[in-house]
């Protein structure tokens, strides 16, 4: 799995995660469309006076120094990157991968809701006057959640004047070396997994064949085909946020395991009590960032363009109170992937393969999922240099007809963002869901909403 350099380019063989998130991808290619494609934005504002675009312009140059991988292409079996030969290559790329947007585009959820359905080959950066924010759009294999989020620290870093690419390589094509490496070098993962860790892969994935599918949510229908993705938000005040931290420790459980239990207790609401789908249980995933595992310095933002995340089976009865709903997932999330703690790395290879065999055949269900981001002050700063930052986000396009659920906190704020397609869902809908989602958790943790 190393970087290895091929006459004019680099290349390094697929690994697992790399191959799940491509099928992914292609699941909406037929439709023209690209499953999880991701968008990262960030609101900022400039001294007046400034030339915002030169500025942006050449922040963009500077990441393609400091993180190559922003360049990288996708190929059958294998991530490709061309070295940069020359200033003129240079431009190019940027000319090709730059957008300012016309007046016309009112934000960056309106970029994304409209007129991105597949991402390009390279990484792309638009800017938005309109609503001033910055946008990185990318597929989904280059990186995850997280390493959008510090990419889009790294960007901000070049755009407050934090490095000159040019002052770091020797010549051109030596910005080849930034490349991140992929997990399974990181850690030493042998060729072949042991055939425990291929037992207890299956034995993970199992539950998810057994018994009926997910209990889910209602959608439209007669809709055969996805339309445009649109994402809604719900922001907890900063006091408000605080008191359901305080909440959560007193409980010893964490935020994400009271939102998820949240998500549970509102798709139960939609069933039946006279259908069978009124005894199931919600089977989704529990998110885990690896990046905490993984040695100085490549557990933070200088492999930002990475995969270093899994998601394992959440399986639970569906039809439990919220509190026994919220301790029986506690335990889900303190599974630990540390190798003085277990196996569990070196089994992730073989699970994520049985995973994309399994999802690729899966039954298309409804069930809302969820990802917590943690805390993006973590990631990224409130100012740089003279550019200070308002807001940050991040979303996905959704074919599914699935709520995908993203949390994060940002400035002490709980953000609660859900991204769905306008085919299976009316706005309405997914507002009073989220909503309601809000209630039950604020409720169950025993916290006052703000007036």
């Amino acid at each position: 799995m190393s970087w290895t350099q091929k006459g004019a380019y680099w290349s390094r063989p697929l690994d697992c995660h790399d191959r799940l998130l491509q099928a992914i991808a292609a699941a909406g290619q037929p439709l023209g469309r690209e499953h999880w494609l991701m968008v990262g934005a960030a609101q900022i504002e400039f001294p007046v006076g400034t030339d915002v675009e030169e500025r942006l312009r050449a922040a963009w140059k500077t990441l393609r120094f400091r993180h190559p991988d922003v360049a990288l292409t996708l190929h059958d079996d294998e991530k490709r990157y061309d070295p940069i030969s020359s200033i003129e290559m240079l431009e190019e790329w940027v000319a090709s991968t730059f957008f300012v947007e016309s007046a016309a585009t009112v934000s960056a959820d309106d970029l994304f809701s409209r007129r991105l359905k597949v991402a390009s080959a390279s990484a792309t950066c638009y800017w938005i006057p309109a609503s001033s924010e910055v946008a990185i759009i990318s597929s989904h294999w280059r990186w995850d959640g997280r390493g959008l989020v510090m990419m889009l620290h790294e960007f901000l870093v070049g755009l407050g004047g934090g490095g000159d690419p040019w002052n770091t390589l020797s010549s051109f094509a030596d910005e080849a070396h930034n490349l991140a490496p992929s997990l399974d070098k990181l850690i030493g993962m042998p060729d072949t997994p042991k055939e425990a860790w291929v037992r207890q892969a299956s034995e993970l994935l199992a539950p998810f064949q057994e018994d009926l599918p997910s209990i889910g949510l209602p959608v439209n229908t007669g809709e055969l085909f996805p339309g445009n993705t649109r994402r809604l938000e719900t922001v907890i005040p900063r006091r408000v946020t605080e008191k359901l931290r305080i909440a959560c420790r007193s409980r010893h459980i964490r935020l994400t395991a009271a939102l998820h239990a949240s998500v549970i207790v509102e798709t139960t609401r939609y069933q039946h009590p006279d259908a069978e789908s009124s005894k199931g249980k919600y089977k989704s995933w529990a998110a885990f960032d690896l990046r905490k595992y993984c040695p100085a310095p490549f557990n933070g933002p200088r492999h930002a363009p990475s995969l270093r995340m899994v998601a394992l089976p959440l399986i639970i009865d569906a039809s439990a109170d919220w509190k026994s709903l919220a301790t029986s997932i506690q335990p889900h999330y303190e599974q630990s992937f540390a190798l003085e703690d277990g196996d569990l790395m070196f089994v992730r290879v073989p699970y994520v393969e049985q995973a994309t065999a399994m999802i690729a055949k899966a039954t298309p269900t409804t069930e809302p999922n969820l990802s917590n981001i943690g805390v993006l002050n973590d990631y990224v700063q409130t100012q740089y240099e003279d550019v200070v930052v308002r807001n940050v986000w991040m979303a996905v396009q959704m074919i599914s007809a699935q709520l995908y659920l993203h949390t994060w906190s940002w400035n002490g704020e709980l953000h609660i963002s859900v991204c769905y397609n306008e085919a299976f869902y009316q706005a309405d809908f997914v507002e009073k869901w989220i909503g309601s989602l809000r209630h039950t958790l604020l409720a169950n943790l025993d916290v006052e909403d703000a007036v």
